[in-house]
């Protein structure tokens, strides 16, 4: 195949839906973005962690919040 039947993969890098970026080919053609397995599990961690960090948030402005020593009984730590 020569070089000039073939399709580039373009650099630059658009928004997508949701924040995601869409790589385009030199016709102007989306392409997938594959994600490792090792980053996909930690990605997922991250959300986890970040909606926890949300719900925790909501609750101290709800005023569902405990004092240290009361929260290390129940944890039955000293």
């Amino acid at each position: 195949m020569s070089t000039s039947n073939k399709t580039m993969v373009t650099k630059a890098h658009r928004p997508g839906p949701a924040g995601s970026r869409l790589n385009r080919t030199s016709r102007g053609r989306s392409v997938a973005e594959m994600q490792s397995v090792p980053d996909s599990a930690t990605a997922d961690e991250e959300r986890a962690f970040m909606s926890a960090i949300v719900v925790g948030l909501a609750d101290l402005e709800a005023g569902c919040d405990l004092p240290l020593a009361e929260a290390k009984a129940r944890l039955g730590l000293k």
